[in-house]
């Protein structure tokens, strides 16, 4: 049973707090050496899953990341071990020709929403002031029985995607207390987040560990206290970091 407060997206329940995934997939924006040491470390979907069965067993169960074998097998190894089910927030990657292959890799898991990888908007081609055919990646999703949703760095683009009134019912972006990944700046981010219609996960809310050394509450309250942020996702390298991070979450969370 989770003790996670949530907030809804269309009637589905999203838990304030997701695992990311970023430091066990090994996309960690720090440095190619990191980034192979995670994968040679975190190689296979089950060792994956022992962090997240570890998380499960705390009471927190939804994950954000990609669609990609790994973390679809570790989701799938966690709930075996576990005994209890996940929900995953998931995310395109590659390329969009790719999202057809990828909304029938998470057929059976309890993944109700699919947004657009960050990257995508980011670059985006616009003509006449509209983002070039992304209403069929969108329908792709609905048509899938899915939620479309996108990510994005970019806090003009996301102010853009929503005042178009394209079918995305949640965004995904960076808020944290130094700006890293808000573009164009962080005041930027920070209004678009603030002026959302719709729910917004807050990604890097630790700047992908650029935080003060000892000041993961200090930062994940900073991001929680933002206008407009309904919840985020914050990475565990290891059991331990997990084990820290939720007992903070549960001070910020539970009061």
């Amino acid at each position: 049973m989770s003790w996670l407060p949530t907030f809804e997206v269309e009637g589905v329940e999203i838990p304030k707090a997701l695992i990311g995934i970023n430091s066990l997939l090994g996309y960690s924006h720090t440095s190619r050496g990191r980034d192979a040491w995670i994968r040679r470390y975190y190689d296979t979907p089950q060792k994956i899953a022992k962090v997240f069965a570890f998380c499960i067993e705390r009471g927190m169960h939804g994950v954000l990341g990609p669609i990609e074998p790994r973390l679809v097998d570790a989701i799938k190894a966690a709930e075996d071990m576990t005994g209890e089910g996940m929900l995953f927030v998931s995310t395109t990657i590659g390329s969009p020709e790719e999202t057809p292959k990828q909304l029938k890799m998470v057929e059976g898991l309890n993944a109700p929403i699919c947004c657009l990888h960050g990257g995508w908007l980011d670059r985006w081609r616009i003509v006449n002031g509209r983002f070039e055919k992304l209403e069929d990646q969108l329908k792709m999703i609905r048509d899938a029985g899915m939620i479309p949703g996108t990510a994005c760095h970019d806090g003009e683009r996301m102010k853009l995607a929503e005042r178009l009134g394209y079918d995305l019912q949640l965004f995904i972006i960076p808020v944290n207390k130094i700006g890293f990944l808000m573009r164009p700046s962080k005041e930027v981010v920070l209004e678009a987040v603030a002026s959302c219609s719709k729910p917004v996960i807050a990604i890097k809310p630790l700047a992908s560990g650029r935080f003060d050394e000892n000041g993961i509450e200090e930062w994940l309250r900073w991001t929680y206290s933002q206008k407009g942020v309904c919840g985020a996702a914050i990475g565990f390298m290891s059991e331990e970091e997990a084990e820290e991070d939720i007992e903070i979450l549960r001070r910020i969370l539970l009061g």
